[in-house]
């Protein structure tokens, strides 16, 4: 019973995201805030270009886009497979990092949440529909899928405005930090890893450039103030016996 009871208390973090997450949607249609579209920022960055669109226009232009465009979308369709994986390999060989990775990603959800409350964000694709292409919503529908599960995605009730900060961006990035310690090979992957995800969702239209850097000072902030507080308290790491 003891051993069901550590599985339970070590992977509440993650339920807690998730049931979090849906929370969050109901509370910023409550708020009601008014979106921001930061496309200026992205042409402020990059001398009045906007990445998205020169990825795009890069990619429609070869002889065969949809590989890359499946690609991307398949990128982007692991988001949250990766923190489940990375956890259960911290399970497995060091429980107090597994501890401050949990404790990691429920800070950085924190602050994101509560950005995409308080100042909601539109992504390229909803912000700008005449100029970015959707680029997923055109890979699933000829995916393969079955008709329900395509169905599902259409119509699932998720936060559209909520861009910046990237979770996307930030989640690989506590992951690397958090096993750099224990394995620089696996730290090194999930680096590059991130930089993969960082790409793949500028050019699919999901986030601007600005909102991946966001999600890279929300990720280094959340490893920080987890550095912090489990010095400060260092049970909240403790591996259970």
């Amino acid at each position: 019973m003891s051993g069901v009871w550590t599985i339970v208390r070590g992977w509440a973090p993650f339920a807690a995201l998730l049931i979090a997450y849906e929370l969050m949607r109901d509370l910023a249609a409550m708020v009601g805030a008014e979106p921001h579209n930061l496309a200026s920022l992205d042409r402020t960055l990059f001398a009045g270009y906007e990445p998205t669109l020169v990825l795009q226009a890069m990619v429609n232009r070869l002889a065969d886009p949809d590989v890359l465009e499946d690609s991307a979308s398949l990128v982007y369709g692991l988001h949250w497979l990766l923190p489940i994986a990375v956890g259960a390999w911290l399970w497995w060989d060091d429980r107090r990092a597994f501890n401050r990775f949990g404790i990691s990603l429920v800070i950085l959800c924190a602050l994101a949440f509560a950005t995409y409350v308080l100042v909601p964000t539109s992504p390229p694709w909803l912000a700008q529909p005449a100029s970015v292409q959707h680029v997923i919503e055109d890979s699933i529908q000829r995916s393969g899928l079955p008709a329900g599960a395509v169905w599902l995605y259409a119509h699932h009730d998720y936060n559209l405005n909520a861009a910046f900060p990237s979770l996307h961006a930030g989640f690989p990035v506590v992951a690397a930090l958090s096993v750099w310690r224990r394995n620089r090979v696996v730290g090194l992957v999930l680096f590059a890893w991130a930089a993969v995800v960082w790409l793949a969702v500028v050019y699919l239209g999901e986030h601007y450039v600005t909102d991946v850097l966001g999600g890279l000072i929300y990720a280094l902030a959340a490893v920080g103030i987890t550095a912090r507080v489990t010095a400060r308290w260092p049970w909240l790491a403790r591996a259970p016996a």
